[in-house]
């Protein structure tokens, strides 16, 4: 069963003072919010608690009001943020060994003293979105990594990885292993070649690295050679484009126009008999028309 959760604090201190029609109301729209999904009107949220669209309305701009807009999670999941104090967070962390080890952890990865800004940050997202301080810590150190390691960017980053469901440590190593695999120069050219649900082999990556590293390729000559690869072959072959991306090199030519004509007219390819590669509809339609088809 699914659960939402709510700050025992919001509820102690918002709650008692507004009307139960604006409860239950508030309580309903965030169970929509809480799953990311859309809010429904304010006719059906009447109809569905019984309650006349004018009182669903009057609870909406109450909780407006008190700045808990109802039209999005991250700006409930903000505001409620915001009802920590310095005091409760400090007096959490002298009882709560894995908090305390978090701050140390962040302190240290961050190379800083953590502000008290800092601190309400990692404890919301440690006590609010549920994250564990392993899983936070991949998150800062990802954040480093890449050069962002603002506390905004990284609630930004676990606020993201909370509505993923990526709270364990095995899924956030999984899900850091398939960025990094997007941040390199093999996705670039998967991507660039339609390859989906197979990996280069040995030679193959030796010699995209060797794209990379020396031939350096812009995007339209590797499209060009992937073309006339099609065309002659009728299946995707690294090999067969390195040559012609090796001869072009050695001619000199960086540019599509500067591709001998009878180069590029070299026939039709089948492209019912693409091998282990698979394109979509819009995809195709590009290539086609790139060979005047």
């Amino acid at each position: 069963m699914d659960n939402i959760s709510l700050p025992v604090k919001f509820i102690d201190e918002y709650l008692p003072k507004a009307e139960p029609a604006y409860v239950v109301v508030y309580l309903y729209a965030y169970r929509f919010i809480s799953r990311n999904e859309v809010v429904p009107d304010t006719r059906q949220i009447a109809s569905a608690l019984n309650l006349k669209e004018r009182q669903v309305e009057a609870a909406m701009d109450y909780w407006n009001r008190y700045g808990f807009n109802l039209g999005g999670r991250n700006v409930i999941k903000t505001l409620h943020k915001s009802i920590y104090t310095p005091s409760e967070i400090a007096a959490r962390a002298q009882t709560d060994k894995k908090l305390k080890w978090l701050y140390e952890e962040a302190q240290n990865s961050l190379g800083k003293i953590l502000s008290s800004a800092d601190i309400q940050a990692l404890f919301w997202i440690y006590d609010y979105l549920g994250l564990n301080p392993q899983v936070i810590m991949l998150i800062i150190n990802y954040a480093k990594k890449i050069d962002k390691a603002s506390m905004r960017y990284i609630e930004k980053i676990a606020m993201d990885w909370a509505d993923k469901g990526v709270d364990t440590v095995r899924k956030a190593e999984r899900y850091l292993a398939d960025l990094d695999e997007k941040s390199t120069y093999q996705y670039h050219i998967k991507k660039l070649f339609g390859i989906k649900d197979r990996d280069f082999t040995p030679s193959e990556k030796a010699i995209l690295d060797e794209w990379a590293t020396s031939i350096k390729p812009t995007d339209e000559l590797l499209l060009s050679a992937f073309d006339i690869n099609i065309n002659r072959t009728g299946n995707l072959n690294i090999k067969y484009i390195n040559g012609i991306l090796k001869s072009w090199k050695e001619k000199g030519i960086t540019t599509t126009g500067q591709i001998p004509l009878e180069t590029k007219s070299t026939g039709t390819a089948n492209f019912d008999q693409r091998g282990d590669i698979d394109f979509d509809a819009r995809e195709i339609e590009i290539l086609k028309k790139r060979m005047g088809r």
